[in-house]
């Protein structure tokens, strides 16, 4: 059993957070006499993006969208009253508690309830996610189930952080509070579409936009589940995702509609795809292929319309962290004419002659 003290309500300080950098504004507590132990509260923000391809940014979940009300993260937390060399993760002291941003005219600071105070002895080893999900569980003391959405424009970004051989000792450093630094879980794909030139009274309209696994369309592609390790670290490269079933995938429909291609066209922010990283660059024998088809129609000035399908297969790896445009140019190659006339075959008089 955890042997307490006395102690105070501590209020959290306000974190100013953005992509690339992050300050805090010390709050006085509410109490008038300092004490070494105060309660456990929490910090974060979302480290700089892994570098992304074609300039897009993988900065969807940032943490304006994470201090809304009906988001905030999730805490696991395994306290160990003696001294250990491996962090030992779990839950007997945070079982997904939920952390929200709350402002007010006196203070600003991520709170929950109810609130733990820092033990006098031992340290606590903690693990975060984002958003938050209720009833998450832990398996293997570390690692989420995480399920990619079917929905496009239901899918989010998923960050993670943890925390090891946090005391009240170790976070004087940090405001006293224990300090999550969010990195991006997922892979993120952006696409533009674009044709070449045409002639006056010609337009190009976007029909639709498929990732599978197969030119025609009929082969799935993404894994659809996975499981994440909270305990890995954000520069892992390595082990941070295990696919939960590699023969069950999905594929995706990502546009369908009617969209002018007079000028490039790029996917609204509705239409990013979170996919589990995935590697689709192998050339093995029963590696995981990625196709992108794309249906479009030409209107002639004459009224007479023709619709194309094209694919291409996308050799890439798709990594934790980063962000994709998918850059697609829509050939266009004009029907052309040439033209020649056979000589005249000269017939002389003496043959006809012959004939008769």
């Amino acid at each position: 059993m955890v042997m307490f003290k006395n102690f105070f309500m501590g209020i959290a300080a306000m974190a100013a957070l953005t992509l690339v950098s992050c300050s805090s504004d010390d709050l006085n507590s509410l109490s008038d006499t300092p004490s070494k132990n105060e309660a456990i509260s929490f910090d974060s923000y979302l480290g700089r993006s892994a570098v992304s391809v074609n300039g897009s940014r993988g900065s969807v979940q940032n943490m304006d969208a994470l201090k809304k009300p009906t988001e905030g993260f999730g805490v696991f937390g395994n306290y160990i009253s003696t001294d250990e060399t491996t962090p030992t993760y779990g839950e007997n002291l945070f079982k997904n508690q939920k952390v929200t941003y709350k402002t007010s005219a006196e203070a600003s600071a991520w709170t929950y309830n109810p609130v733990k105070y820092w033990p006098t002895e031992g340290h606590i080893n903690f693990l975060a996610y984002a958003p938050y999900v209720e009833n998450q569980e832990l398996k293997e003391n570390s690692k989420l189930d995480f399920t990619v959405s079917t929905t496009i424009a239901e899918q989010k970004d998923l960050l993670w952080a943890n925390a090891a051989n946090q005391t009240k000792q170790s976070i004087s450093s940090t405001n006293n509070k224990v300090k999550f630094q969010f990195a991006h879980a997922l892979s993120r794909l952006g696409y533009t579409v674009k044709t070449k030139a045409a002639d006056a009274g010609t337009t190009i309209t976007l029909n639709k936009i498929t990732l599978a696994g197969s030119a025609d369309g009929t082969t799935k592609a993404f894994y659809t589940k996975g499981t994440i390790d909270l305990s890995k670290s954000s520069t892992s490269t390595t082990d941070l995702w295990a696919p939960s079933d590699t023969d069950t995938k999905q594929k995706f429909d990502w546009f369908s509609g009617t969209q002018s291609l007079a000028t490039t066209y790029t996917n609204p922010d509705t239409e990013y795809l979170f996919v589990i990283p995935q590697d689709f660059s192998k050339t093995a024998e029963n590696a995981d292929a990625l196709y992108v088809i794309v249906e479009y129609t030409i209107k002639y000035g004459d009224e007479k319309t023709v619709t194309n399908k094209v694919s291409s297969q996308l050799k890439l790896n798709f990594e934790q962290g980063k962000a994709y445009s998918i850059n697609l140019t829509l050939g266009l190659t004009p029907i052309e004419f040439d033209a020649d006339v056979t000589i005249w075959n000269d017939i002389n008089q003496n043959d006809i002659n012959a004939w008769n």
